[in-house]
């Protein structure tokens, strides 16, 4: 029943519930077994777009602009002050079939770049990538992904079932269509369209407002590794920013001790996307720190949308360091690095959270456990470790000879 001042978070869900009593109820009147009901429509026809929050949110939008959440997806430019094809189409590869002509979509421009283009008119993913730090042209054929099995045949191997969920704001499984390119405001804020109409704190979602558990939702439904009901999908198919996301996403979870494509025996990151997975396993999340802690979505001057620099450690001595009940106790950086205090080895996030990730390279990902990875790690699992990403020239036996002149008890 609806009430006067219902919210719209509130309404849907009486329409959810609704809706599956039906199906239910329809189903045990003709005496078969219940079934999951289908994927939830999105209705587009609530969204505005960025431009339309801009009128109100300036800075915000001017902030998200630059950031790489509004360079996921992009109409190809080859040329000129807004280039943003990086591969080099003129070096020829095995793995490449297509030509830069045949490219309607381009993905990425941090660690790798994908493409895709119609063919026999589906909207495909490329098996080719470009990798950044490599310069060179790569196989893409996901055959370590879960979904595999299923999209084989590149030729088959839809846009909007594997990538438009997250590359994309407002995609509808049953329209295959999106509202706007990117991540845009409405994908961690829900439709705008009431809240354009009448602007009131009830009928937006503001993820600073919500529960810490729905407030990462909003950021894990594309940064944690797992799966929807069904093996057509690799997004998380109906979830609207203020919905619990496991309704509608299982993430993956390490089977202790044993190697997976996201994780390594450790639990450390095997591959780019699992900042949720590592993270939700750390002393950080068990503490009620969450993902905006660090990151602002609205864009920053610094890498990865930190808040502060995490160069110069100022992101990690806001809670650590001297004078701070958190973390170790010393009066220098030295003192607990045992490295020069303006050297890469006091930086902290290359002890606590090292490349152990793969994307389009190995160590390219950091790892979100924030744990010191031992180089006894590496010597019992293959895992990357905290010291030899530094010291690639040495062994793994030595850094771990050398750290437990600092730290005996280290294992």
């Amino acid at each position: 029943m609806f009430v006067t001042g219902d919210t719209p978070m509130r309404l849907l869900r009486i329409c959810l519930f609704g809706v599956a009593i039906g199906i239910t109820a329809s189903i045990a009147a003709h005496g078969e077994e219940p079934k999951p009901a289908p994927w939830r429509h999105i209705d587009q026809s609530q969204y505005v777009g960025a431009v339309k929050c801009s009128e109100c949110h300036l800075s915000h939008y001017d902030g998200w602009k630059d950031t790489a959440h509004n360079k996921m997806i992009r109409v190809p430019v080859a040329e000129g002050p807004n280039k943003n094809i990086l591969a080099d189409f003129a070096i020829a590869s095995e793995h490449r079939q297509f030509e830069l002509k045949d490219v309607k979509w381009v993905v990425g421009s941090r660690w790798k770049q994908r493409f895709i283009g119609d063919v026999d008119g589906k909207e495909v993913v490329y098996p080719a990538q470009w990798s950044v730090k490599d310069k060179k042209w790569q196989a893409y054929e996901g055959k370590t992904d879960w979904w595999y099995p299923t999209h084989k045949d590149w030729k088959e191997r839809s846009n909007f079932k594997l990538c438009a969920g997250c590359h994309s704001t407002g995609s509808d499984a049953y329209s295959e269509k999106w509202t706007e390119l990117n991540i845009s405001c409405e994908s961690c804020h829900g439709p705008g369209k009431e809240h354009s109409a009448k602007p009131k704190i009830e009928n937006i979602v503001n993820p600073a407002r919500l529960s810490t558990a729905r407030s990462m939702d909003v950021c894990l439904a594309c940064h944690q590794s797992g799966k929807p009901p069904g093996d057509d999908y690799a997004w998380p198919v109906g979830y609207q920013p203020g919905l619990k996301l496991k309704d509608f996403w299982q993430p993956f979870v390490l089977e202790q001790g044993k190697p997976s494509t996201e994780l390594w025996p450790n639990g450390a990151a095997h591959k780019n996307r699992v900042q949720g997975n590592t993270f939700e396993k750390s002393v950080m999340h068990a503490s009620g720190l969450q993902c905006t802690n660090c990151h602002d979505a609205h864009g920053s001057r610094f890498q990865s949308m930190t808040i502060k620099s995490v160069e110069s450690n100022a992101l990690c001595l806001t809670c650590h360091g001297p004078g701070k009940d958190q973390g170790p106790n010393y009066q220098n950086i030295s003192e607990h690095t045992h490295h020069d205090a303006l050297s890469t080895g006091s930086h902290c996030i290359e002890c606590h959270m090292p490349k152990t990730g793969a994307n389009s390279v190995s160590g390219e990902a950091r790892n979100h456990t924030f744990d010191f990875v031992s180089p006894a790690q590496t010597l019992a699992n293959k895992s990357p470790n905290s010291c030899n990403g530094c010291h690639a020239d040495k062994t793994p036996d030595w850094a771990l000879t050398e750290v437990k002149k600092w730290y005996p008890k280290l294992k």
